[in-house]
């Protein structure tokens, strides 16, 4: 089984065996050089692990419709109305079945992770973008259009000038907890010019004023949107991936603040903060079942 977790920086392709990630590949994203090329690039990744797949699924950071269309990528430009499976499809002549990734992910976790202990949970992407992916009552959610589990795009600032999200609004979580974000207020703040998160991990870890404030902004933005999802879902668990989730230590009691202040009441804001079971491979395990699950999927 063959799984691919499509992000905006890299095209992550593993081969999958009972959860576990046997061999994978890692080639970079070429965002800006249009669908084909980006197509190209997935179907070589998958091809230097299997010149012949039987099947391959695909997690994508966006929408995929019923149909197989792609809805949009908010940071990967050219993909609103591309039938990116068909696309694959024709490329690797076999069976591909696409999804979004933060609900890919979540299917991965939900089958060989927390998935064990926790019936229904938001699994929270937490990197350049902020994307969520839901189990309910032991089963894969990806609403009636593909749409559930958006977080990033829940509006938190109702501003006219809040910032601008890649999705064309403004004012969504995520542009208060990507990792765009949290470089820019970093360096607002007098942290420096830095490109990665763990920078300012070590910089609060130092006690200094821009990390600190830093995680402070993502993590009471991540807990004011969480606390919205915790008054409707009342969910078992909040499970949390990505690059962010490294500094969850740091990250944790800020969102459980955010949940506190925010939430109905006191159980739902009490809810299980957990990262992932599978860390970084939960995107490719899940993509690697897409097929059998009968996601929106063509064949050549």
């Amino acid at each position: 089984m063959i799984g691919v977790d499509f992000g905006g920086t890299a095209i992550k392709a593993g081969i999958v065996q009972d959860g576990r990630v046997l061999r994978s590949v890692q080639v970079p994203t070429p965002r800006t050089e249009g669908p084909d090329r980006v197509l190209s690039a997935i179907a070589s990744a998958v091809q230097q692990l299997d010149p012949s797949p039987e099947s391959v699924g695909v997690a994508i950071p966006g929408e995929v419709d019923p149909t197989g269309l792609c809805w949009g990528l908010p940071n990967v430009p050219g993909f609103k109305g591309i039938a990116l499976g068909r696309g694959l499809s024709e490329r690797l002549r076999c069976p591909v079945a696409v999804e979004n990734d933060a609900t890919t992910a979540a299917l991965g976790e939900y089958l060989h992770g927390h998935g064990s202990r926790y019936p229904s949970f938001l699994m929270i992407t937490l990197g350049t973008g902020i994307g969520g992916g839901l189990v309910i009552g032991g089963q894969l959610y990806p609403g009636s259009n593909g749409f559930a589990g958006e977080i990033g795009h829940i509006n938190i600032d109702p501003a006219e000038d809040a910032p601008l999200c890649g999705c064309g609004k403004r004012g969504c979580l995520e542009t208060y907890s990507g990792t765009p974000a949290l470089i820019r207020k970093f360096a607002e703040l007098g942290g420096g010019d830095v490109t990665e998160i763990k920078d300012i991990a070590q910089s609060a870890r130092r006690g200094e004023k821009a990390g600190k404030e830093t995680f402070r902004m993502m993590g009471i933005a991540l807990g004011r949107g969480l606390a919205n999802i915790q008054n409707v879902l009342d969910l078992n668990a909040l499970i949390f991936s990505g690059g962010v989730s490294k500094s969850f230590d740091l990250l944790e009691p800020l969102v459980r603040e955010g949940l506190r202040k925010f939430s109905f009441a006191e159980p739902p804001a009490e809810v299980p903060l957990v990262v992932s079971e599978l860390g970084a491979t939960a995107g490719v395990v899940g993509a690697a079942y897409l097929t059998s699950l009968g996601a929106p999927s063509e064949v050549e």
